[in-house]
């Protein structure tokens, strides 16, 4: 049995849930929303362009009714009547086309955005799952909505009738011409009027269904454990990951050990390799660091590129505890790491020049600046 099953989905669906839902077409519409805006467009625009749309309708009776083309005995003629009372028909509604497909582009993305979802789900054919369906509370939501568009509609059209009888009647005493745009008027108003309970249907509607959105995504407390466990990473992959960065940061840590000017070692247990560049006016930068193994492999890559190691076990100490890498050495350090610098000039032009070996320097650190920065265990005598 799943450590999932029994537990009340209480929590609220986190970014990641919603996003997949989304990525699946599970989002949040409301029919009878597009239905009330569709409806609503449709109506404003027979309002605006009333006068167009009768106009036009009177055309195309005229031109269906009209000699020329009732009184069409040529076959080969038809098609190209038809084609004509066709495309003066689409030219005719295509304003209100044209707004209505905006207006239900608009009612779908208002609430869940724009997406597109083809997936094709088999247990939608499972009567089974039908049947339950047809007994579950969205359908009785669905069915109450439907009864309430009955009465609200099918009460204001009964209202309707009743204050337009005697307009209704009257237009059997017009014109044909007259009764045509009469009767357009009354068909405006009446649409218009008709679909106002749309809005309230919708009004009722949209609450709902983000209520019942936001409760199909509710989640479990485990399923909110997984999936951050999941999405911080699993512990094993995080420690793999996070020791190939670190391989991956001492190679090019290694690259470096052979540019710089010397090796300050503890000298077993610390090295640290120091870079020097006078021409940018700046302090020395810790290009290379480590203890124990690593402190082995900057020596050895050291003498193998004739960089200079110089022993001085609390100066090795103190730069490896305050200086991170690729950094420049506090100020704190500067008179210490001066010293070894010119020990290893003087070293240098030594191997060059001759003359006198250059004495070894003691460089002076303080033993407070070494407890403030974490080392404040006495030194090792054998790297003294």
């Amino acid at each position: 049995m799943s450590s999932e099953e029994g537990q009340e989905r209480t929590e609220q669906p986190t970014a990641k849930k919603l996003e997949d839902a989304r990525k699946k077409g599970q989002v949040v519409r409301s029919r009878e929303l597009a239905t009330m805006l569709v409806t609503m467009a449709a109506a404003t625009v027979l309002m605006v362009l009333g006068g167009s749309f009768l106009d036009g309708f009177l055309r195309l009776l005229r031109y269906g009714f009209s000699p020329s083309f009732l009184n069409t005995r040529d076959p080969q003629q038809l098609p190209t009547l038809f084609q004509t009372f066709l495309m003066e028909s689409l030219f005719l509604v295509w304003p209100m086309l044209l707004v209505c497909f905006v207006a239900a582009l608009i009612a779908n993305v208002m609430l869940g955005g724009m997406t597109f979802s083809l997936g094709f789900k088999l247990e939608k054919l499972n009567p089974i799952t039908g049947i339950g369906r047809l007994f579950s509370t969205q359908s009785l939501v669905e069915l109450i909505k439907s009864v309430l568009k009955v009465v609200f509609i099918g009460g204001v059209a009964w209202i309707l009738l009743e204050m337009l009888t005697d307009d209704i009647l009257e237009l059997s005493l017009q014109s044909p011409e007259a009764a045509i745009m009469s009767s357009g008027s009354l068909l405006v108003w009446f649409f218009l009027v008709v679909s106002m309970p749309l809005l309230l249907i919708a009004l009722i509607d949209v609450p709902w269904q983000l209520f019942s959105h936001n409760k199909q995504l509710k989640m479990t407390r485990q399923e909110v454990l997984d999936e951050h466990k999941e999405s911080e990473g699993r512990p094993e992959v995080k420690s793999r990951i996070r020791q190939a960065q670190q391989e991956a940061s001492r190679r090019r840590m290694m690259e470096k050990v052979p540019t710089a000017d010397v090796i300050i070692t503890n000298p077993t247990h610390y090295a640290v390799a120091l870079k020097y560049d006078a021409s940018k006016g700046s302090a020395p930068v810790v290009v290379a660091k480590g203890i124990d193994e690593v402190a082995a492999r900057i020596r050895e890559l050291a003498r193998d590129n004739d960089v200079p190691l110089v022993a001085s076990a609390k100066l090795a100490r103190a730069v490896y505890a305050s200086c991170d890498l690729d950094a420049e050495i506090p100020a704190g350090l500067y008179l210490a790491v001066a010293q070894i610098l010119t020990y290893v000039y003087q070293l240098k032009q030594w191997q060059e020049m001759g003359g006198d070996f250059p004495d070894v320097p003691v460089p002076e650190v303080d033993d407070q600046y070494l407890k403030d920065h974490g080392f404040d265990r006495p030194s090792n005598p054998m790297d003294s």
